[in-house]
């Protein structure tokens, strides 16, 4: 019996399929355990789980063995290359600030981030935002991170516990971010004011949060509507002639004569309304005359480069550098700005016949100036000097 058994096994081991033989069938193998015969299938790799996947399951496994032993500064250089680098080994305060200092000495935002929300998970607040408020990119980058998140809870946690005045506005714009209506961004600035205003150290904080209430409450009762003082400043000179609305305005958020001078001249040129520029900011007994005054509290010369951007027509850019007290400065002002009357009319004063010829290739050639500068050099009644 054993015998025969030995001859089945002997002959069952050395027996092969012959792949050529068209007329045998390739049956599948048998299943010992069952007795039914069961199909094989081969099926890729990427059908169980995705290349991406598998991807990250395979660095992950080589990052666990890499991560053994390795120091605070190794980690976030790796991380730093886009390495998966797991954190939870690093168990000390020491080496958890090692970690951040290292994120911000290469100015790695994602490193600094990633080690901000690890600390963040594993410290208790107190020593979190200690060791924070040390180290102000490391605020940034995580009030940054609760602005995206639209979380203001944890923004106002952040300002409260570092105090830094900075982040109010970001508080203010979570507040605002999804809410148009004015009267409902009032009532939770307010609620702020009072539920916050006590933990506020310096002056300077209570007058922030204050302002932004006043200055909602002031579009509330004139019925306006603007994300800044400056830009409702604009919309006031731009469509409303109340001249008591915008120096109330000015006098209640205190806006020097210059900032006024500047959204006034700004709107002039925009609109492109060059008789109230020139009647806003010269008296008009002067126009005629040589010597001209700026009535403004921004220096000549600024004014005409500021104006000079919109294009005005060249006698407005005259006469308002005639308000620039230097000659030399007035005539450097009206050859940048290509202010050719000007030019060719100084130099004719000053019967500079050579200079007059040579700004000759700066204009252009059967225009009004080049006409005035031709007349200029035949007119017999000027006696040249060179």
């Amino acid at each position: 019996m054993a015998s025969n058994e030995d001859d089945f096994w002997n002959e069952s081991s050395s027996s092969q399929q012959n792949f050529f033989d068209g007329d045998d069938e390739v049956t599948p193998e048998e299943d010992v355990f069952s007795g039914v015969s069961q199909p094989q299938a081969v099926l890729p790799i990427d059908a169980l789980i995705s290349k991406e996947d598998l991807k990250k399951l395979l660095d992950d496994m080589d990052y666990e063995e890499e991560q053994v032993g390795l120091s605070p500064e190794d980690a976030i250089k790796k991380m730093f290359c886009g390495r998966n680098v797991p954190l939870t080994p690093y168990k000390s305060l020491e080496d958890k600030l090692k970690l951040l200092d290292t994120a911000i000495d290469i100015a790695d935002g994602d490193s600094i981030l990633t080690v901000l929300l690890f600390m963040k998970k594993t410290l208790c607040p107190n020593i979190f935002y200690t060791q924070l408020a040390k180290r102000n990119i490391a605020v940034v980058q995580y009030a940054n991170y609760l602005v995206d998140a639209n979380d203001s809870e944890g923004l106002v946690e952040l300002f409260l516990a570092t105090r830094n005045i900075s982040y109010m506005k970001q508080i203010y714009y979570l507040l605002a971010k999804d809410d148009l209506s004015r009267d409902s961004l009032l009532k939770k600035l307010q609620q702020f004011n009072v539920n916050h205003a006590h933990n506020f150290y310096s002056p300077e904080e209570r007058w922030e949060i204050e302002e932004n209430i006043a200055f909602l409450e002031f579009q509330i009762k004139h019925n306006l509507s603007s994300k800044s003082v400056i830009e409702l400043l604009t919309n006031l000179y731009m469509t409303n002639d109340n001249s008591g609305l915008i120096d109330e305005f000015q006098k209640q958020f205190k806006i020097d004569s210059f900032q006024s001078d500047w959204v006034m001249m700004s709107v002039c040129c925009k609109l492109q309304n060059w008789d109230k520029l020139l009647t806003t900011f010269i008296n008009k007994s002067v126009w005629v005359i040589k010597k001209r005054v700026l009535k403004s509290s921004i220096r000549p010369d600024l004014f005409v480069l500021a104006i000079s951007r919109y294009k005005p027509p060249e006698n407005i850019l005259e006469q308002f550098i005639g308000c620039v007290s230097d000659a030399s400065k007035r005539l450097a002002l009206a050859e940048k700005l290509d202010v050719h009357t000007y030019v060719i009319n100084y130099y004719v004063e000053q019967k500079d016949k050579m200079a007059l010829l040579k700004y000759m290739e700066r204009v252009e050639p059967e225009s009004q100036a080049m006409y005035l500068l031709k007349s200029s050099l035949n007119n017999p009644d000027i006696k040249w000097k060179n």
